[in-house]
């Protein structure tokens, strides 16, 4: 399976939610006191700091404590009015918080990190995390496992330890008071919060995990209903609102019961807030013993469960032992086939051809990879076909909310060497074109997004312009993207610019200061440049109708036009389409490359690197700067400008300029990769704003690397892995449209960055070129038909066998590493060689020096 997407354990995984592998142990298990199971079956001591919303469910138990003190003090106050006064009512109501408020913080020192005003917790997901005693699993459906256990330690023993340490308080505390209260009053309330505390803990053990999912609405429910019962009181059937306000204002009691409420409430309310973040309240299906079929293999007697973010399949080893494989729901691209209802269901879901009596689901995955469930019981596949069919519409571009993604629950499980959402910055971009030019400066026009939404906040400007320039030209371009430099030639000075479309529309509007702007980009050395549009002429025509448009000759007099078409969006997809329809079909090999051929995807390849070669040229021999954009200036614009910079410049052929580009050329830029990736080769989306624009990129770049072997520091490993990243991750790179999309849902702090996780040094190793040698030279890839080749190690990958091609590439690696070894030799022997001729030397002077000494004598 793809190694991102469907990951197998390391171990072989517990049966049961809660059951687990303790230190030094090789049976399952209860985990020990503030441990918990982790998705391998180990049991992992908690360490997540106290949420805000577990600290407000603590704040709920320790006043629903209080509530009751004052209730029972109201009514011994009631039953003894003359005796029991307002000031000792008080004086209890002052006592009962100072107690509950001492309780909470003792509670809070007590446990793990002791001494500190917090605490260490397991983190809840579920509901039955409160209920483990109820999901003891039985093994081979004879022996009971005991797993049960605080799961979510300390929550459950944190209220039990309040209630505990409010009693001891009470206990030492309002005897104190007897010579101001009576004896009789203090007694009384003693009696009542201990007849009433058992009660709560009770409560809280049965109904703990109700309580604590339900607390928000419970707090604010019964404050409006207790603050408009309080209002009733004091009104008294009265309907003067001046009489009202003057009850409400003039007693110091109805105040601080208002108060009461008015803090119940916001409590509440910020409870609330909190809610969806922490817990995902979603019921799926799990239906045992189907057959689960991959490329590699069939799982018979497994278990597939439809989690929050994912498929686990736990399928049973020949050992007797479990395994887990997992499919994130933002892998699968269709289901077929696919069906609304029951009924209709029923006639179209086919039966297994290798099993009898079973129904066949086939899954294919982003990834470009076919998985096969095979259900024997018609129900059991009906409703697991139809739950996936649905999670693959939500998690659809438009649908979808992006906290639900997987990467906002992903706990980052290995050291961050390089947080890669700062790595490759705007200012570390500007202070490498200060070595070249002095001519730039960085802009902070466009704070808070204020007049471009897929731009950066800061942008790199020619000096001379001034930020109402480029305003005035954000609102003459297509969704406010101006021109902007992309790349800075080293000796010519040339630039590639990118922008959007001209807002001219059939009046023909004119902007002097996006012209301006545009001029402004040109070299001192030659006053002229080339506007390359990747749309057809007609196009552009149709496009001025509606308003777009390009830039006139008689306004842009320095510029020339080209239009080199590129086609995007519904073609590029449905050649993307028909290619994967020619890998999985290879039946028979004259019709496969008939597909292949039909698909026209090589075609679309061609195009690309003929249109990057073409700008490459004119910046490098030309000298002269050159203007790109097509429509909106985030879809084939980008993939020429990022192509022509792999030819051009040499760091962009090294791993970590390759992800700087990326980074500033389609992350920054603004390609909407969640719209564009929210379907692969064999889905179509509910919006059809799919394209696979950023995998012609990746092919492209694969053409390059297959011609120019060693001009690059990486091999295909790392394309592969940016491939299948692009359309389903863990981390939260390319599951956002563009930046202000990323800040708005605080990405940067809530998911991992996946740059983070390639440069670190096991994985980076994975993805070196042993046969680089860095090469300064601008590249010149061949673009003829026969040159053009099939990316077969992406494409059939899961459908031809790829052992040979590991073979040799192993033997070149091989053969490699015997080369640098025997080079190592080499030097080491030169080496060797030089300090005898220079011992030698020595030796020879030497002896000639006596000879001369001698001589003289």
């Amino acid at each position: 399976m793809s190694r991102n997407f469907l990951e197998k354990s390391k171990i072989y995984l517990c049966p049961g939610k809660y059951c687990g592998y303790q230190n030094n142990s090789t049976n399952c298990g209860a985990c020990q006191r503030g441990y918990r199971v982790n998705t391998e079956s180990i049991c992992q001591l908690c360490h997540e700091t106290l949420s805000l919303y577990n600290f407000m469910y603590i704040v709920f138990m320790a006043l629903l404590a209080l509530s009751f003190h004052w209730y029972f003090i109201n009514r011994l106050q009631k039953k003894k009015q003359r005796e029991f006064t307002l000031v000792k009512q008080t004086i209890l109501y002052f006592l009962s918080i100072l107690e509950i408020l001492l309780a909470f913080i003792f509670t809070l020192l007590t446990f793990p990190p002791i001494g500190k005003l917090t605490m260490n917790v397991c983190q809840v997901k579920l509901l039955s995390d409160f209920y483990p005693m109820f999901h003891n699993p039985i093994v081979n459906y004879r022996k009971k496992l005991r797993c049960s256990y605080e799961v979510v330690y300390p929550l459950q023993s944190a209220i039990f330890v309040l209630y505990t340490y409010a009693s001891l308080i009470m206990l030492l505390l309002r005897p104190l008071f007897v010579s101001i209260i009576h004896q009789k009053f203090i007694s009384a309330s003693i009696y009542s919060a201990l007849h009433f505390y058992p009660c709560l803990l009770i409560l809280h053990a049965l109904c703990g995990g109700f309580i604590y999912f339900s607390f928000p609405i419970l707090t604010i429910t019964s404050a409006i209903f207790l603050n408009a019962i309080h209002f009733t009181l004091i009104a008294n059937g009265e309907n003067n609102w001046i009489s009202f306000i003057r009850k409400l204002c003039g007693n110091i009691q109805n105040w601080i019961i208002y108060l009461v409420h008015v803090i119940l409430l916001l409590c509440g309310l910020i409870s609330l807030t909190q809610f969806e973040d922490e817990y995902h309240l979603i019921l799926l299906p799990t239906v045992f013993l189907p057959v689960f079929r991959d490329h590699l293999q069939s799982y018979p007697e497994s278990i597939v469960n439809v989690t929050l973010h994912n498929v686990i399949i736990t399928h049973k080893q020949s050992d007797g032992n479990y395994k887990e494989l997992w499919i994130f729901y933002t892998n699968m691209d269709a289901i077929q086939p696919k069906f609304p209802m029951k009924t209709e269901f029923r006639s179209q879901l086919p039966l297994s051809p290798s099993m009898s009596s079973t129904y066949t689901i086939i899954v294919r995955l982003k990834t470009l990879e076919t998985c096969y469930f095979d259900v024997s019981v018609l129900d059991d596949a009906i409703k697991l076909a139809e739950s996936l069919d649905a999670l693959i519409t939500y998690t659809d571009g438009l649908n979808c909310d992006v906290t639900f993604l997987f990467p906002f629950c992903f706990p980052r499980d290995f050291e961050v060497i390089q947080d890669g959402w700062t790595a490759f910055s705007v200012e570390s971009e500007f202070s490498r074109l200060q070595a070249i030019s002095d001519e730039w400066r960085i802009s902070d026009v466009n704070k808070n997004f204020a007049i471009c939404e897929t731009y950066p906040e800061r942008l790199v400007v020619p000096k001379s312009i001034t930020d109402e320039y480029l305003k005035r030209s954000a609102q003459f371009r297509s969704h406010g993207r101006f021109p902007l430099l992309c790349y800075l030639h080293k000796s010519s000075k040339s630039c590639i610019i990118r922008c959007a479309q001209p807002l001219i529309g059939s009046s023909v509007r004119r902007c002097k200061e996006d012209e301006g702007l545009v001029n402004a980009m040109l070299t001192q050395r030659h006053k002229k440049g080339w506007i390359l549009d990747t749309r057809h002429a007609n196009v552009v025509k149709s496009a001025q109708n509606k308003g777009g448009g390009c830039e006139p000759d008689q306004h842009y007099a320095l510029w020339k036009r080209l239009h080199r078409h590129l086609d995007k969006h519904n073609v590029l997809q449905e050649s993307f389409t028909k290619l994967m329809d020619a890998c999985i079909d290879q039946s028979e090999k004259d019709r496969w490359l008939s597909k292949l051929d039909n698909s026209n995807w090589l075609l679309h390849v061609k195009e690309a690197l003929t249109t990057a070669c073409i700008v490459a040229q004119t910046i490098d021999c030309e000298e002269t700067s050159v203007l790109i954009h097509g429509s909106d200036g985030w879809d084939t614009t980008l993939l020429v400008t990022s192509l022509a910079q792999i030819l051009l410049d040499p760091d962009c052929r090294t791993i970590t300029g390759f992800e700087a580009l990326i980074e500033r050329e389609w992350i920054q830029a603004g390609h909407p990769f969640r719209l564009r990736c929210s379907r692969s080769g064999f889905g179509r989306s509910s919006h059809g704003q799919e394209s696979p624009l950023f995998t012609l990129f990746l092919d492209c770049t694969w053409q390059l690397l297959q011609q120019f072997a060693c001009s690059f520091e990486f091999n295909d490993t790392l394309l592969i892995e940016l491939f299948q990243h692009a359309y389903s991750s863990k981390f939260g790179t390319f599951i956002f449209n563009n930046e202000k999309e990323k800040l708005k849902y605080n990405g940067i702090k809530h998911t991992v960055s996946l740059w983070s996780y390639f440069n670190r040094p096991e994985i980076l190793h994975t993805f070196l070129n042993p046969f680089y040698e860095p090469n300064l030279s601008v590249l010149w890839p061949s673009v003829a038909a026969q040159s053009i080749i099939l990316w077969r190690s992406l494409y059939l990958r899961f459908y031809e066998n790829q052992i040979p091609q590991r073979e040799v590439w192993d033997e070149y690696l091989l053969i490699k590493g015997k080369e640098i070894q025997l080079r190592s030799y080499v030097n080491k022997l030169r080496q060797e060689l030089l300090e005898l001729e220079r011992k030698c030397t020595e030796k020879t002077n030497m002896i000639k020096t006596e000879k001369d000494s001698v001589v003289t004598i």
